[in-house]
């Protein structure tokens, strides 16, 4: 055989196997065959999307869905199945609402933050520094009650998704 075909059928095979692994991979995950791997530092980020509140310690943990080990026999078998209606535990993309909530609070925290010291650097320090620290607390319990919202919406959403 010549070595440009047989580097060409090598290839090929390759590619086959990296699409039959995706297609796997795929179908184990909308067929809900999955394991929850969760953040190392319990932190949001995109490998991590999905958020879940944990009872017993009672702090919510972000996680990551990856499809289950089978084998080809298994996997094989579970095609079988795979065309009948069975409902995937696969949450939905993130809130945006929570994600808008989270942004206005975070603004507010620092806006306010600024506003209080501009307010607080005048010559009257007395009454200059009444105003930062008003403007403080304000910005703080605003922000606060902001990212409470946030928090019940990505809460209500981990529950709908169950």
């Amino acid at each position: 055989m010549q070595e440009k075909v047989k580097y060409f059928l090598e290839t090929q095979e390759e590619i086959q196997q990296k699409l039959n692994e995706e297609a796997k991979k795929k179908t184990l995950l909308s067929l809900g065959l999955t394991e929850k791997i969760y953040s190392p530092n319990g932190w949001e980020t995109d490998e991590y999307p999905y958020f879940e509140w944990d009872t017993v310690n009672r702090v919510g943990r972000y996680y990551k869905l990856e499809p289950l080990e089978v084998t080809d026999e298994e996997y094989a078998e579970i095609l079988k199945y795979a065309d009948s209606p069975i409902k995937s535990n696969e949450p939905s993309e993130k809130n945006s609402i929570a994600t808008a909530l989270t942004v206005i609070a975070w603004s507010i925290f620092i806006i306010g933050f600024i506003i209080g010291i501009v307010v607080g650097d005048g010559f009257d320090h007395q009454i200059e520094t009444t105003s930062a620290i008003t403007f403080w607390i304000i910005s703080f319990i605003s922000g606060l009650t902001f990212l409470g919202f946030a928090e019940i919406i990505k809460l209500l959403t981990a529950i709908k998704n169950k």
